[in-house]
């Protein structure tokens, strides 16, 4: 795989899913040069006898306790050891891996302290395809210490890793060996530098906002064949492009594309069910959301979120590694998502009703003797109920920890946990519907083009129809693996409405240490 260059300074969404998905990792000339100014600002104001929180000192409730110079190398294998407390299934690897990268492109930034050693050492594991096993659950949001602990330990030769192989984990230690890496040997701040840090919620929620906007082509793709079968007025697209927001105009654009005329007929008087008629409404407000998610995360993949921070030739307090802003965009994604499948339910529901749809009841071929689309319903429901029992707003729940010091939290892991689970239901539950609609299209003679058009003719390759001739979970696997063909395609050729946002960076002058 082409390699992925860190500089520090930004890190593209797709060059993270890249590194996510096995890419090697190059380090900048000039974000080592900036890292290194770093660590000479560090060692300046330790010299100077100046406290820096974590170095000098233990952490939380216990900051005011200092750390004599010769023990903090072995301050920081029990800073490490001390907060290896996730519990829970183990992340998936590309998460640890895309936290990993996240980490060490904010290293580059030149404002932690960190040593060239840490960032190498970050580098070689990734390169070596050794991932730390880091459990699910243990941070709440306001640094992931107890999950990025896991990684700091990785990097001195203790705990348990996956190799390039995948398998059973292994002592990393045994990793480490085959691949001919040594444990690092952490410099005074490399520690507290990789716990500091809010890696694995950043990239928790960056991995899931990149499929949903790979993914949201064919989500709209899959809609306009229910409105095909559906027989429903393309009318509402014409009106939001012309009078819609930003984000609706942009959606009304797209399936006036994507749906040439004369593919159908509508079949109502008027207007259809609001699961129709607002598609770019609700698509709107969800890439509207998705766009302040990405400018959100374009700063937090940039920046430096540790605390204390480097700053003017001096160690800061830091306030950052609160990222409140991300936490509630990501948040409102949850609930843009929900909105989403709750029109996606509407409008399977709305197919199978005849009052509705003018169709035979449940899309049966054979009406009184097949159950058809009967019972998977009750599957599409409890998808989607189980999508938007997520909803639940997850940085309002805080108590008090480190004897009441910390008191404030964002739970960014809790709501990329979230958002992982919701995007994963929502694959069959979006099967289900592109099932359906081409019942629908079926029963009703309509002939869509386009991309509906396109999805209609992937499914007919290998997914059966619902006439009680076989098992609805398999007929919706079929499904999901013809749509996930579709999503491949249409993720090679970009459609320019859902490009990503491109925020300004930041100027280099902030980000340097001018007197180090």
């Amino acid at each position: 795989m082409t390699s992925v260059v860190l500089t520090g300074e930004d890190l593209p969404l797709p060059g993270l899913v890249a590194i996510a998905d096995g890419a090697p990792v190059l380090l900048s000339d000039a974000g080592m040069a900036r890292l290194a100014a770093g660590q000479a600002v560090l060692e300046a104001a330790l010299a100077r006898g100046d406290g820096v929180y974590g170095t000098t000192s233990m952490v939380g409730a216990f900051k005011d306790n200092p750390v004599a110079p010769e023990d903090r190398p072995n301050y920081a294998l029990r800073l490490a050891q001390s907060h290896c407390l996730g519990v829970g299934a183990a992340l998936p690897v590309r998460v640890v891996r895309a936290a990993m990268a996240a980490r060490l492109n904010a290293l580059l930034g030149g404002h932690t302290g960190a040593s060239p050693g840490l960032a190498h050492g970050l580098r070689d594991l990734l390169n070596a395809g050794i991932t730390p096993i880091v459990p699910e659950y243990g941070s709440i949001g306001c640094a992931d210490v107890g999950l990025m602990g896991h990684v700091g330990a990785a990097l001195m030769g203790e705990g348990q890793a996956l190799g390039p192989e995948g398998g059973a984990p292994m002592a990393v230690r045994i990793l480490l060996r085959r691949h001919n890496l040594a444990p690092m040997s952490p410099g005074p701040k490399d520690m507290m530098s990789v716990l500091s840090s809010n890696a694995v919620g950043v990239a928790g929620v960056a991995l899931v906002a990149a499929e949903l906007r790979a993914r949201l082509p064919l989500l709209l793709g899959v809609y306009s064949l229910s409105c095909a079968g559906f027989g429903a007025f393309g009318i509402p697209w014409e009106a939001a492009r012309r009078t819609g927001m930003a984000a609706e105009i942009r959606i009304a654009r797209f399936l006036q594309r994507i749906n040439p005329p004369g593919g159908w007929t509508p079949r109502r008087n008027l207007q259809d069910p609001l699961s129709f008629r607002c598609m770019p409404q609700i698509g709107g407000a969800f890439l509207a959301t998705l766009d302040r998610v990405e400018i959100a995360l374009a700063h937090g993949l940039a920046r430096c979120d540790d605390n204390p921070i480097l700053l003017d030739g001096r160690a800061m307090t830091s306030g950052a590694s609160l990222p409140l802003t991300l936490a509630l965009d990501a948040q409102a994604l949850v609930l843009a998502l929900c909105h989403y499948v709750r029109g996606v339910l509407g409008r399977i529901l709305a197919l199978c009703r005849e009052d509705l749809s003018g169709l035979p009841r449940n899309l049966t071929f054979d009406p009184g003797r097949q159950v058809a689309f009967g019972a998977a319903t009750k599957l599409a429901a409890d998808l989607s109920t189980a999508i938007l029992r997520e909803s639940t707003p997850a940085s309002l729940y805080q108590v008090p920890v480190a004897n009441g010091f910390e008191d404030e939290a964002s739970y960014l892991p809790s709501i990329a946990r979230a958002l992982r689970l919701q995007c994963t239901l929502l694959h069959p539950l979006v099967a289900l519907e592109a099932m359906a609609a081409r019942q629908a299209v079926r029963l009703s003679g309509a002939t869509p083009g386009g991309l509906a058009g396109e999805i209609m003719a992937r499914l007919a390759c290998d997914t059966p129809w619902l006439d009680d001739g076989g098992a609805v979970a398999d007929a919706v696997a079929r499904a999901e693996t013809a749509l996930a063909a579709v999503a491949g395609r249409l993720a090679a050729d970009p459609a320019p409405e859902f490009r990503h946002p491109d925020p300004a960076p930041a100027p280099i002058a902030e980000r340097t240490h001018e007197d180090a």
